[in-house]
């Protein structure tokens, strides 16, 4: 939409102060050299838009209305740049020479590129950053047997980083950030969805666009810079800085067939959160220097547009991963980040946490998610605030209650639980060292029994009705398996009846894997800890076990593997895992991660007394909504949204 007049005393105000800086030595739009852009210092002064305000003016020009074009000659410095505006036109009656055509043509386009990122409530402010040069070539004429000029393609170069007015103030602030493609259907079911759950949540809707083998600056092709006009006015092309720790990377154009979108993107954030245009779904946490302050995560959005490549191989392919969706992100009071995915279906339908938004912007809810995949437990390791944000209940025994918790709001129907069972007292990685084995004496710490009791009570108390809970066998869950194993129960005074209780339930087990294996029958699944822990508290209702090794499927996503065994025996890993095109949520990394299909959750404490220096872990839990979609939320200092956490404490407590 173009800018409206101004009062005429407005106009001469602004004409004056660019025409100030051109006589000070700052250069015209798009002419590089001197103190910098003219345009650009009148903003730093007062905060106007003078690159959209000098298009409205030349409009009026153009149009045969009284204008207040800035006198551009007035800069007296270095002016080789073929800059649009430093150009000079011929009347139509005179014959332009190809360099004055040359000019001319990149000029028009510097005028459209620059109207292109300047138009929507997100402007670049930069735009002298784009520098759109004219181009000639030598030809050699046969006739005259001599060489000259003939006009070429503008070239455009980059500057600097595109960037649009920063937004200083985060706290209560909320954004949901997508992406579109150039010359690409709308899915228009899913925009309309989406702009109702902004209204609903009060969010701001941010578009940062891409482009699919055309360029922008694309001078003969005018799809090359057409977007859906419904998205006209969110549309960002430059970087959005929020807070101090968090940027939208709205300049960043990548193909959509790229396969890791930001696998080399990691710093580019400077140690901020950053979400980055894309429309394959993404996620990778950066390590912290300390391992005490949990990494940052970068990410991409999903698209607002439909797909629309080439049919060769890098186009078709990436038709598989192209995700219509967006990221929802929120800062709290206290300018916390609290960011997650939104995967929309087909039908532009989709879930954020209790609410599913469908049918032209319909907001239903709560609903229940399908299941909830916890970080890593290592209940003897647990950071007991971040326990509480999910479970609502406290570890310790206080009676303390967290109102609000995940589990309490989402009430999934599984809760998948990874390495709940530390085996902290006699870990195979401490067996030699003495030191450890002291402090265990110290904290009083040495009986196995003792854990394993804490972890039988720990799932009869998050077990209920209304959900399944599913230990999944991890590796420290098997090293009490190799405890017994390797006998080691046998010079250990405090845990040596246990230990024998075990190695007999073992070979119980053995020999009914030898019957079966003699009978060429399936062998029957077996896990030690869960032998144990039954026969230590009973029966544990609602609890069920996913054996090391077995699937374990939920809506056809794999959920039962830990994460640690990789395929045909190696160790596990995210890229080992996108191999099997198998959908899955894993955790065992404690690193969040989202990559062709897997997701990983990361752990329940930053600290474990072995992790020392750079740390890519972070306090994530990954959900799996109702209509098969996922999302990780990673949780900060201990809340794991940024609604105000609500707790209740007994009364013999406060006494």
């Amino acid at each position: 939409m173009p800018t409206p007049l101004l009062p005429d005393t407005e106009r001469q105000r602004r004409m004056t102060a660019i025409e100030d800086r051109l006589r000070d030595g700052y250069t015209p739009l798009n002419v590089r050299g001197g103190k910098g852009a003219a345009a650009h210092a009148a903003y730093n002064a007062d905060g106007v838009n003078y690159h959209r305000w000098i298009r409205s003016e030349e409009r009026e020009d153009a149009a045969g209305r009284p204008s207040f074009i800035p006198d551009w000659s007035l800069y007296t410095g270095d002016t080789t740049s073929t800059s649009a505006k430093a150009v000079t036109v011929r009347q139509p009656d005179n014959s332009p020479t190809p360099q004055e055509h040359a000019k001319t043509r990149a000029r028009i386009l510097a005028l459209e590129v620059t109207e292109m990122v300047t138009r929507s409530k997100f402007p670049v402010i930069n735009p002298e950053a784009i520098i759109i040069d004219s181009h000639l070539s030598r030809k050699y004429d046969r006739l005259t047997g001599a060489y000259h000029d003939v006009e070429g393609t503008p070239r455009t170069w980059l500057s600097d980083t595109l960037m649009v007015a920063p937004i200083p103030e985060s706290a209560n602030r909320k954004f949901l950030f997508t992406a579109a493609q150039n010359d690409a259907p709308l899915h228009e079911e899913f925009w309309e969805n989406l702009q109702a759950y902004a209204r609903y949540i009060d969010a701001e809707i941010v578009v940062g666009p891409f482009t699919y083998e055309t360029q922008w600056w694309s001078e003969n092709n005018p799809l090359a810079r057409a977007y859906d006009p419904e998205l006209s006015e969110h549309l960002c092309f430059g970087q959005m800085e929020i807070g101090d720790n968090f940027i939208f990377a709205g300049e960043m154009n990548t193909l959509p067939t790229a396969s890791q979108p930001i696998s080399d993107l990691t710093t580019y954030s400077r140690n901020r959160w950053a979400v980055f245009p894309h429309a394959k779904r993404q996620l990778k946490s950066v390590p912290s220097t300390d391992p005490t302050v949990q990494a940052h995560q970068v990410m991409t959005t999903g698209c607002v547009t439909r797909p629309k490549v080439i049919p060769r191989k890098a186009g078709v392919k990436s038709l598989f991963h192209q995700v219509i969706g967006a990221v929802l992100v929120e800062f709290d009071e206290d300018g916390r980040i609290f960011a997650r995915q939104i995967t929309a279906k087909e039908d532009g339908s989709f879930y954020d946490l209790t609410n599913r938004v469908s049918d032209g912007g319909m907001i239903t809810g709560p609903h229940r998610v399908k299941a909830v995949v916890a970080g890593d437990l290592h209940l003897r390791k647990i950071q007991n605030a971040n326990a509480m944000a999910t479970f609502g209940f406290d570890l310790t025994g206080s009676g303390i209650r967290y109102h609000g918790s995940l589990i309490d709001v989402l009430r999934p129907e599984y809760l998948m639980l990874h390495d709940v069972f530390d085996n902290e007292t006699r870990n195979h990685h401490s067996a030699n060292d003495p030191g450890h084995g002291y402090e265990m004496h110290i904290r009083g710490r040495t009986s196995i029994l003792s854990e394993i009791v804490q972890t039988g009570y720990f799932l009869e108390k998050v077990a209920n009705d209304e959900r399944e809970v599913v230990v999944v066998e991890a590796n420290h869950d098997l090293g009490l398996d190799r405890y017994v194993r390797e006998g080691r129960y046998r010079n250990d005074p405090p845990n040596i009846r246990l230990g024998l209780k075990l190695e007999d339930a073992m070979l119980e087990h053995r020999t009914a894997v030898a019957i079966a294996l003699d009978a060429e029958e399936a062998p029957p699944r077996f896990s030690l800890l869960e032998h144990a822990i039954r026969g230590a508290v009973g029966d544990l209702k609602g609890v069920s076990w996913a054996y090391s090794g077995y699937s374990r499927l939920v809506d056809g996503i794999e959920v039962g593997h830990h994460g640690h065994l990789g395929t045909n025996g190696s160790k596990g890993g995210v890229k080992a895992f996108a191999r099997t095109g198998r959908k899955m949520s894993v955790a065992h990394l404690h690193s969040p991660e989202i990559d062709e299909g897997v997701y990983v959750a990361g752990a329940m404490a930053l600290q474990h007394g072995y992790n020392k220096g750079p740390s890519s872990w972070a306090v994530s839990h990954i959900v799996q909504y109702a209509d098969g979609s996922r999302t990780i939320i990673t949780m900060q200092d201990a809340r794991w949204r940024a609604q105000k956490p609500r707790f209740s404490v007994p009364a013999r407590v406060a006494a």
